[in-house]
């Protein structure tokens, strides 16, 4: 692709990501066109229809998501510990999710190839194997099931979730406050008011 082209598509995919945030999969194809600054004839040229912009979007979305699973799965690299490692992996798919919380919708409602790409990123099995080595170290309470707390922590990321978190500050604010209940401190904190 040529550099005008490559450009042209980075600012088309980057007005449909600020009026889809807005308007959700409502957003029109000219409304994009005239937001990015280019001619309707210059988005089919260089991403396509309007679902083929909205593909490129959720691919890109898919991306993040897998990288930031990758990265969390590598390991505890600067030694601050497994729940650190989960929190910051919290913490940047809220990030995503506030930026594109739209796609939610157009994983469900979209074609069965993206939400094969979506399945393939396997968010309930990474997040149960992140947490059982978090318990492992003992960071974590190990009086809940992996599978509950996989499930429960990727609850969190819907968007009608991940909006009544917002309210708690940035996506490092709603990491923290979704781990809270399941670090090993908690039922010690717990053991220690029932003898009170």
């Amino acid at each position: 692709m040529r550099s005008d082209a490559l450009a042209n598509q980075r600012k088309i995919v980057a007005a449909a990501t600020r009026l889809m945030a807005e308007q959700g999969l409502e957003a029109e194809l000219t409304d994009i066109a005239h937001e990015a600054g280019v001619g309707v004839g210059t988005v089919y040229r260089c991403v396509g229809n309007r679902d083929q912009v909205v593909e490129t979007i959720v691919r890109d979305v898919v991306g993040q998501m897998a990288a930031s699973f990758d990265e969390a799965e590598a390991g505890d690299r600067d030694g601050d510990g497994e729940v650190e490692n989960l929190t910051t992996l919290v913490e940047r798919l809220h990030t995503i999710v506030g930026k594109y919380g739209w796609v939610h919708a157009a994983l469900i409602g979209g074609r069965e190839e993206l939400r094969k790409e979506m399945r393939a990123v396997d968010p309930l099995r990474r997040f149960r194997a992140l947490y059982e080595r978090a318990r492992s170290n003992g960071e974590l309470r190990d009086d809940i099931e992996s599978d509950v707390a996989a499930a429960l922590i990727l609850g969190s990321l819907a968007p009608w979730s991940a909006m009544s978190l917002k309210a708690r500050g940035d996506a490092r604010a709603a990491a923290e406050a979704v781990l809270s209940p399941f670090l090993a401190q908690a039922t010690s904190a717990t053991a220690g008011e029932a003898q009170s």
